[in-house]
């Protein structure tokens, strides 16, 4: 496949993540209260270890189990610790210990580089690399015979020889020509910095983490150099760095192969859920930083204050229910009506001598005494999806039942996402069967999750905005009940 020249941005519509957007806005409205915060900082210091070590291990500079990357972000980053959790000898620990002190070094840097506001320049992108290497001497290499040479890197310059991969099926990946090299990069700067302030962080941060990899300008650290400049993007925005870890290199390499056929949607998506990931866990440590500071705000005596900023808080926070309220509405609506034409073809289909097949349904709001049915399953999948659900402001449920010899339950349920209040739902959705026990009674069995990810809005997105996302959600998760019960009947 030759080489084709990179592309400008696509239409500013093309993508829209309005969950993305409205996180961020919830983000920036709390960051002010955290960012000298000693727990914040920690956080920082953690999310930068982690994305400098996995930065290498997608590109296979080393290898270890997840457990040993989340010791080196707990402790920091330490040659012992890369020798005896990783099986490596000492001085390839060292080694190693050097590579990701480099990538920290640089991660470190972003943040730092932000704040002089400075345009991206080649000039920078080149140092970037130089950084990225400075304990890589030599890079392996394949002649054109298909011979393995060792060959001399070249740090801060462009590359002046093919770089082009064959994949495993034998065709060759043609990246930019070094002749064309220059050109290219001088027309992605340019490109990037025309569009800059047009697009939204994870569309500005795909097309440059894309169309720098097409060019490939350097002989190694290509891959490093990309993420860091898709990181960058996302730090002028307030937000944080993407972390691409082993377990995303698929759906990662998929993505970027994706783009390569001129589709960036999927690489866009992939960011926008990796930084709301991000965002998600600030506000969790948000929640727990901000009750030391009203703690000491009471000592201070500052009690007034703290009250009309509460209750401001509230207000404005509030409306996160109201969304939750229609959303509920909205899910008994669809399951009462899916129940009454079940029920009449089901109906028909009993056998003689059997118990009547049915479908029916029940719910409880906010402020029903039933409320609380299913905490056991919410916090079983909460668990599946990470996360920690909260019961304490708002709890709803709705369940379709579905009966035939046996009975099928679907439940969609709503409640707080993460500790404290923070203005932040979540729609989760499973399915379970209900069987005889011997000693009498019934237990619920086989309970799944009935969604392939957790629905989550919050007080900032508009309604309009949240219903269309829950909708596609709901009818999505609806199929997969459906297709349960099928399997179980």
């Amino acid at each position: 496949m030759d080489y084709q020249r990179i592309l400008p941005f696509p239409d500013p519509d093309t993508f829209h993540f309005p969950e993305l957007r409205a996180l961020a806005a919830v983000w920036q409205d709390k960051k002010v209260q955290l960012e000298d915060d000693g727990a914040y900082k920690e956080f920082i210091k953690k999310l930068q270890r982690e994305w400098a070590i996995e930065t290498g291990i997608i590109e296979r500079l080393y290898t270890w189990d997840r457990g040993v990357t989340e010791v080196l972000i707990e402790q920091g980053i330490e040659s012992s610790i890369i020798s005896h959790r990783g099986g490596l000898t000492q001085k390839d620990a060292e080694h190693i210990q050097a590579l990701i002190n480099d990538h920290l070094g640089i991660v470190e840097g972003l943040f730092g580089y932000i704040k002089g506001e400075e345009p991206l320049t080649e000039y920078f992108i080149r140092g970037l690399q130089a950084q990225f290497t400075v304990h890589q001497d030599h890079i392996d290499a394949v002649t054109e015979s298909g011979d393995p040479v060792r060959v001399k890197l070249l740090k801060g310059e462009y590359k002046t020889l093919p770089n082009n991969p064959r994949r495993q099926d034998g065709v060759m990946h043609s990246y930019c020509p070094p002749e064309l090299t220059r050109d290219e990069m001088e027309s992605l700067v340019r490109l990037y910095r025309e569009a800059e302030s047009k697009y939204s962080p994870e569309v500005k941060s795909a097309w440059l983490h894309h169309r720098f990899t097409q060019i490939h300008p350097f002989q190694d650290g290509n891959g490093r150099v990309a993420r860091a400049l898709a990181s960058l993007v996302f730090l002028r925005d307030g937000l944080f760095p993407i972390v691409v870890r082993d377990s995303d290199r698929h759906e990662y390499i998929d993505a970027l192969e994706t783009a390569d056929a001129g589709h960036l949607l999927p690489l866009v998506s992939f960011f926008a859920r990796r930084q709301k990931d991000s965002i998600l866990k600030a506000l969790g440590l948000e929640q727990q930083v901000q009750q030391s500071k009203y703690a000491d705000q009471i000592i201070s005596s500052a009690l007034e204050i703290l009250k009309s900023k509460f209750t401001k808080e509230k207000q404005k926070v509030s409306v996160v229910f109201e969304h939750a309220d229609k959303l509920f509405a909205m899910v008994e609506f669809k399951l009462k009506s899916l129940a009454t034409t079940l029920d009449a073809q089901l109906a028909l289909l009993t056998l003689p001598h059997k118990q009547k097949y049915q479908a029916r349904t029940n719910a409880a709001d906010n402020q029903s005494q039933q409320r609380h049915y299913f905490q056991k399953q919410m916090v079983e999948i909460a668990n599946h999806f990470d996360y920690f659900a909260n019961f304490d402001k708002y709890r709803s449920w709705i369940r379709i039942t579905l009966m035939t010899d046996h009975e099928f339950d679907y439940v969609v349920t709503i409640h707080g996402y993460g500790s404290g209040d923070s203005g932040i739902l979540a729609a989760s959705a499973f399915t379970y069967l209900k069987v005889p026990r011997e000693e009498g009674g019934t237990e619920t069995i086989n309970c799944h999750p009935a969604a392939t990810d957790l629905f989550q809005f919050n007080y900032v997105e508009s309604y309009d905005s949240t219903q269309q996302r829950f909708t596609e959600w709901l009818d999505s998760s609806l199929a997969i009940a459906l297709a349960e019960w099928k399997r179980s009947l």
